[in-house]
């Protein structure tokens, strides 16, 4: 691959481009199956109930995501396309979030659509584009706070850098509005700030001290406005139509100590629950739909397979792309590598908060947002520094992950059909049934 110019006419062309293909892929059949599936069962009768009374009928989580979905509802009607509607739209976003933050982070055109092409045959968008729950519209909002963020700090403008960091915070603010989780990339990045505003007062004091953060073009103050106030008025601007519509402006608080008491709680078992350590081998992925026609009494055969959908991730990507980003942790360490320090805190700072997880459940989706950190690691490692070998492996590379996203398709989509021997192909593991 030959990296074209870096031009902005060719940057938004490329990137509305990302966007449309992305949004075409995850609507197609987004109507099967035509009925309530895993966590719909939860979401589309909050959302329901959010058109109809105002009501946030699901108080575990912030509402920024059920209203979306409730928006699908009202533009397309309560059916299964208009339920799943906004699901798709915004894994369309979050393509277009790894596509920009991979330009920000590489300013080379070619590496960005390679990690966003990357980014979608990783399969977990693909799922989660396709089925209304919460996870997507978290996922947009991450990967365009990462996006603005790398911006905002390589950028040699001060001007750019604000206005890039002001983006940041209202996007985390509205991530965590979708999911509280959202804001866990967040915390890294402001513990990231301190590394780097360190960095460059050291300088300041030693100038020849490692020159780790010389684009850093903004101070303190609008870091922690950024940071701080942002998110926050964008977090509590999402319950404002609660607050309005039951004439309740306390309930913006007493939202969050109901939320907390919720979360500090403890939740019963369930079959397809992992915790935070086997989420890199995969070792649980869940069965989000295993539907045979004919109901339960019907007999699963190669004469009457089954409708299924698994939220497994591409194994190619998963395994090749977590060795990248403990590359990419010692590039950063050692070589003080800005585009390697970025990708790696974002990664481990969706994954290590579960480690203290209070409530004890927890499902292999929940590492969904550190996987989508694995298409920039991979670029990282491949085009950084630019060598001709390193566009042929990344060119294969990019090649024999389409081909396993084909291969796995008939379980990551309902309108396939797969008898048992198509399961046993796609069975890697005992545990993945």
């Amino acid at each position: 691959m030959i990296s074209p110019t870096l031009r902005p006419r060719d940057a938004v062309f490329l990137g509305a481009l990302v966007f449309l293909l992305s949004l075409a892929a995850f609507a197609i059949d987004l109507g099967a199956p035509d009925h309530v599936y895993f966590d719909e069962t939860w979401y589309v009768p909050a959302a329901r109930a959010w058109l109809a009374s105002g009501e946030n009928l699901h108080p575990e989580h912030p509402p920024l995501a059920k209203m979306l979905i409730g928006v699908g509802l009202a533009l397309f009607g309560d059916q299964p396309f208009g339920w799943r509607a906004m699901s798709a739209l915004f894994g369309a976003i979050t393509m277009l979030g790894v596509y920009l933050w991979a330009l920000a982070l590489f300013e080379d055109l070619a590496a960005a659509l390679w990690t966003a092409a990357l980014t979608g045959f990783n399969q977990i968008l693909y799922v989660q584009s396709r089925i209304a729950m919460l996870d997507v519209f978290m996922f947009a909002f991450v990967t365009l706070g990462l996006a603005a963020f790398t911006y905002a700090v390589k950028t040699p403008h001060a001007s750019r850098a604000r206005a890039g960091l002001v983006a940041m915070g209202a996007s985390f603010g509205l991530g965590a509005a979708c999911k509280f989780s959202g804001l866990f990339t967040l915390l890294g990045l402001v513990a990231l700030y301190g590394l780097f505003y360190g960095a460059k007062r050291h300088r300041l004091r030693e100038p020849q001290a490692p020159d780790f953060a010389a684009p850093l073009a903004f101070g303190p103050f609008a870091a922690a406005l950024s940071f701080v106030v942002v998110p926050a008025l964008a977090y509590g601007a999402a319950y404002l139509p609660l607050a309005i519509g039951q004439g309740s402006w306390s309930l913006v608080f007493t939202a969050q100590r109901d939320m907390f008491s919720i979360m500090l709680g403890h939740s019963a078992t369930h079959p397809y629950a992992s915790l935070w350590y086997s989420w890199p081998a995969q070792w649980r992925p869940v069965w989000y739909l295993f539907d045979v026609e004919g109901g339960e009494t019907a007999k699963w055969s190669d004469d009457n397979p089954a409708a299924a959908i698994v939220a497994l991730a591409n194994p190619l990507i998963v395994y090749a792309g977590q060795l990248a980003v403990l590359g990419a942790a010692w590039r950063g360490l050692a070589r003080l590598q800005l585009e390697a320090v970025i990708v790696a805190v974002a990664f481990f700072a969706q994954w290590a908060p579960w480690i203290a997880n209070p409530k004890g459940l927890e499902f292999n989706y929940y590492y969904f947002p550190s996987i989508l950190c694995l298409g920039p690691a991979l670029a990282l490692a491949l085009f950084r520094p630019r060598r001709r070998e390193g566009d042929i492996v990344a060119s294969l590379f990019l090649v024999a992950a389409a081909l396993l996203f084909v291969f796995f398709l008939p379980i990551l989509a309902a309108d396939f059909e797969v008898s048992p021997t198509d399961l046993d192909l796609r069975t890697w593991l005992p545990s993945w049934r």
